[in-house]
């Protein structure tokens, strides 16, 4: 019988001879057949079957296709970088385009509308100019006329202080200095004032309208009041304090300071007198006028024919529209 150290001294080498076999890669073995007609022949290291079927895989070819398919998959990898560094690029420059557009509309719409802001100023202070000439030139206009119908209605002051025209008629000289009321002291004929005092009665005569207060008359001109006189055809609640009785024509009378009132059923009226009444004194305005040789004084349209009475003078009213046509036959 085999000992057991001879079995152990066989199986060693043989162990080692089989796992050297298996280690030697199979194309070595292959050409080691090829090669050696002998061992081909005899098949001794041809590996066939299994091994040429491919169901065992060379370790190197294993290598190989993973370095190819690494490979790959870095292409792959730098594409889609590119790919993406290319969109992201694409998607900048968009995007600074579209900012630059912005800024550049931006810039359009802020220079438009600073133009039409500048156009509107400009359109503005020619229309304010035009406007304000145009103004100016209205307001002359139509102070001039306020004065010329003011003149028409209400008559106006002369370079010697007298006043004609209008409703009261002929030389009023200086009417108001001699009133003896508040209202009516330091008031000069033409003065205005911008506000009326109070308790003033309202007047309309042929059509204009007046104010009455203490004795003293006043129209409307402009947006203040003149001072005016006394109106033909006005009617005043009650006459003046200063105001005394004379009578002609069979009708009594109101004198007060060149003026005659008539009593009415609603107060007193301004009238021209009669020929014929007599009175005593004239207000210091009276002018005298000399016709065919007679001297006549006037005041406030009424014209006067002085007599003596005694060692006084007396004034007595005469026609006026009798001395008026003789005055214009001189």
């Amino acid at each position: 019988m085999i000992s057991r150290s001879l079995l152990r001294l066989i199986a060693i080498p043989t162990i080692v001879v089989l796992v050297l076999f298996l280690m030697v890669p199979p194309e070595v073995i292959g050409g080691r057949g090829g090669g050696g007609g002998g061992r081909g022949g005899g098949g001794g290291y041809s590996r066939e079957g299994t091994a040429s079927e491919g169901r065992f895989s060379s370790g190197k070819g294993s290598s190989q296709g993973a370095r190819t398919s690494s490979q790959q998959s870095r292409s792959g990898n730098e594409e889609n970088r590119q790919s993406s560094t290319s969109k992201n690029q694409t998607q900048r420059q968009q995007t600074a385009q579209s900012q630059t557009n912005t800024r550049q509309q931006g810039a359009t719409e802020r220079t438009n509308a600073d133009q039409q802001g500048a156009d509107s100023r400009q359109q503005s202070r020619q229309n304010y100019g035009q406007n304000t000439q145009q103004s100016r030139q209205n307001y002359g206009q139509n102070a001039q006329q306020n004065r010329q119908n003011f003149a028409n209605n209400y008559g106006s002051a002369e370079s010697s202080g007298a006043w004609s025209g209008g409703s009261s008629p002929g030389n009023w000289g200086n009417y108001y200095a001699g009133v003896a009321t508040v209202a009516g002291v330091g008031l000069a004929m033409g003065a205005t004032v911008q506000s009326l005092p109070l308790q003033s009665t309202p007047i309309v005569v042929q059509g204009n309208p007046y104010y009455y207060s203490g004795g003293v008359y006043y129209a409307p001109q402009g947006d203040s009041y003149a001072v005016v006189p006394p109106p033909r055809g006005a009617v005043i609640p009650s006459v003046p304090d200063s105001s005394t009785t004379v009578s002609g024509a069979g009708r009594s009378f109101n004198y007060s300071n060149g003026v005659f009132y008539e009593p009415t059923s609603k107060g007193y009226k301004i009238v021209e007198p009669p020929p014929g009444i007599l009175i005593t004194s004239l207000p210091n305005g009276a002018v005298t006028v000399t016709v065919n040789g007679v001297n006549y004084r006037e005041f406030g349209g009424v014209w006067y024919q002085p007599f003596y009475s005694g060692s006084e003078v007396i004034y007595q009213t005469v026609q006026i529209r009798l001395v008026e046509s003789l005055s214009k036959s001189v």
